[in-house]
């Protein structure tokens, strides 16, 4: 293990060598050097600090969903004027920038403090792009047809309620992230947790009140028919509830702080498990568009399916609920230097 720099100084720090700011709960040792350049951060890449695999780990996934999505598309997309595929680059929007963002993260929040805390709330703000364009797919793919629920017949109902709990989630994360404390995490998974429970809601509606038979005068569903599907998501919801255990319990480290800096905390297993969830959430997107043929069969399910989808309700509604979440994340990062400023000039 490399354990100095060019310059001949250490690459890893203990626990009680960084400042507060810097630091992780549980976690004693690997931390990078403290105050560090851009250039610094991007050299710790290539040594193994308590961030290596953090950063690695969504950088690679990063890497493994363009792939992905290019597949999906390329099999796909008779043309990206199809409204059919614009759902499809919603959820490619949402999904790359929640594994890029938390990769530059990771990256560079050793720079300060102040710095520390910035690029969690970007984090924070990508991750809420996330529930809102994974809520966007499975809204124009997935959601049941013929149902009572209003929600379901009106995309704009539906993408706005998406948009807010996706809001609700940056300030939630952003405002308690300023903040340390035993209750932070936890409290930080809550709107993670609405905001996801609306982005599954058309799946789960589709499933416990639909039928698979389009004769019926019940509501139709294609995912509800398929064990394939449940299987998928069943999966999804698994790995989802294990990330958040993991995030808001701190376990292993809690019970044995130190045994766990570099490799098998609870932060790296919550990016296996974020990974793995959203894999398996893209596989009951795929494995309905796959059956285009299908619904074409279904007496026109699949015009029914398209007939509201807009590039401004997918990939406009994308890109403004994104710039929106930058922005309070810009916000809160901006507030948080001020506050710093009048306590220095207090002092």
């Amino acid at each position: 293990m490399k354990v100095s720099g060019d310059d001949g100084k250490k690459l890893l720090y203990e626990v009680n060598e960084v400042p507060k700011g810097l630091r992780e709960p549980f976690i004693q040792s690997g931390y990078r050097r403290p105050y560090s350049t851009p250039w610094q951060c991007f050299k710790s890449l290539f040594y193994i600090s308590n961030e290596t695999f953090n950063v690695w780990s969504h950088l690679l996934t990063t890497s493994f969903f363009v792939v992905r999505y290019s597949m999906a598309f390329y099999h796909q997309a008779y043309s990206f004027s199809d409204p059919f595929i614009w759902p499809l680059l919603s959820s490619a929007i949402g999904t790359l920038t929640l594994y890029f963002t938390s990769s530059i993260a990771h990256l560079f929040c050793c720079m300060s403090e102040k710095g520390y805390k910035t690029c969690f709330f970007f984090d924070y703000a990508a991750i809420s792009v996330y529930t809102f364009t994974s809520g966007q797919a499975m809204f124009f793919y997935i959601r049941p047809l013929n149902t009572n629920w209003m929600i379901f017949q009106s995309p704009l109902l539906y993408m706005s309620l998406a948009a807010i709990f996706s809001f609700l989630t940056t300030y939630g994360c952003c405002q308690t992230g300023a903040l340390v404390n035993r209750f932070s995490a936890f409290l930080r998974v809550l709107p993670v947790l609405a905001a996801w429970i609306n982005s599954i809601l058309p799946f789960i509606v589709g499933v416990t009140l639909c039928t698979c038979h389009v004769s019926n005068t019940s509501c139709t569903s294609f995912s509800a028919c398929h064990s394939v599907s449940l299987d998928y998501f069943f999966r999804h919801v698994i790995c989802t509830v294990l990330a958040g255990f993991m995030y808001s319990t701190r376990l292993p480290e809690r019970v044995l702080p130190g045994r766990f800096d570099l490799i098998g905390n609870s932060h790296h297993f919550l990016h296996i498990f974020v990974a793995l969830g959203t894999e398996f959430a893209f596989r009951i997107v795929e494995f309905d568009i796959r059956h285009r043929k299908v619904w074409q069969e279904r007496e026109n399910i699949l015009q029914e399916k398209t007939a509201e989808v807009t590039i401004a309700n997918t990939v406009g509604a994308a890109i403004l609920v994104m710039i929106i979440n930058a922005g309070m994340a810009l916000w809160f990062s901006r507030a948080l230097r001020n506050s710093d400023t009048k306590h220095e000039k207090h002092n």
